[in-house]
């Protein structure tokens, strides 16, 4: 019964999921993980970007790897009235800077989704496609129309994220006056409902309308019901659910972007996801599941 009890109390990145989710580079993923230099790296440079850029928060997202190079990837969410905003950030030294990841014009995505079995290389410059004639007329500039990696790899980033992005259902509160907010009250999934994929939810602008029938109808009332699930991701079968020998820690793991995994223990707020991988589909998900 202090004041302090009494006054609403908004979580800290560092507390709650987020805690978790920002030491996610010192985490293994399906077997891969950054290596000392890089984990310090990361950590330094995101904390840097966190009080430059006054974000609300910036977490480790992944790494793709490319023949030459690898991406690092950051991704920071600002959540506020129902709204979610995603800024994606790369760094391509091991870590030691990061910087915004420009977002794939809408009229290149086709070019990007297109090119399904090619590697990234790992250099943001490089352009795919043969390189346009120079003009006759001196002096004439010629749009470049080809695709570059750094739009390629907004778009896959982008795309991964979209199928992949969950937090375990409860972790977030939608408050009365439709802000999203870390539920303080969360305590972490039981062992039941940790291995059942009906407790995870993407989180993002939900568009099923199943969900939006629900946030129209709550109420005044706070509801952690407002996210839409991954249950009937299609196809069926995309996610699958493994616990530990102990039965404490829970994987979560995407058949079609293979190198996404998930981690969360039971009983606790801690919950942590990552990419690593190729940035290249799995196209034999159908054969899988």
């Amino acid at each position: 019964g202090t004041e302090k009890d009494r006054i609403p109390r908004l979580v800290a990145p560092e507390e709650n999921g987020f805690r978790s989710m920002s030491c996610a580079t010192g985490s293994s993923f399906c077997g891969l993980s950054l290596n000392p230099g890089q984990k310090l790296a990361v950590k330094g440079a995101l904390l840097k970007l966190k009080l430059q850029q006054n974000l609300e928060s910036i977490t480790f997202w992944g790494k793709i790897m490319g023949t030459e190079k690898d991406f690092l990837i950051a991704k920071s969410l600002k959540t506020g009235k129902m709204e979610f905003k995603t800024t994606y950030y790369v760094s391509v030294d091991e870590g030691v800077s990061f910087s915004e990841l420009l977002s794939c014009p809408e009229h290149k995505k086709k070019m990007a989704a297109e090119l399904k079995f090619q590697m990234f290389k790992g250099n943001l410059q490089f352009k795919y496609g043969k390189a346009p004639e120079e003009p006759e007329e001196e002096g004439k500039a010629v749009e470049d129309p080809r695709l570059s990696e750094e739009e390629r790899l907004s778009h896959v980033v982008e795309t991964i994220d979209k199928e992949t992005c969950i937090v375990p259902k409860g972790a977030y509160v939608l408050t009365a006056t439709s802000r999203v907010c870390p539920n303080v009250e969360f305590k972490g999934l039981s062992s039941l409902m940790a291995k059942k994929l009906s407790s995870y939810v993407l989180m993002q602008q939900p568009v099923e309308h199943k969900t939006l029938t629900k946030i129209k109808c709550r109420g005044a009332a706070n509801t952690t019901d407002f996210l839409d699930g991954i249950a009937n991701a299609e196809p069926k079968g995309v996610w699958t659910v493994q616990e530990d020998s102990t039965g404490l820690m829970v994987t979560l793991r995407h058949l079609r972007w293979t190198g996404f995994e998930f981690h969360t223990t039971v009983g606790t707020s801690s919950y942590e996801g990552a990419y690593f991988g190729y940035g290249l589909e799995n196209h034999d998900v159908a054969l899988m599941v």
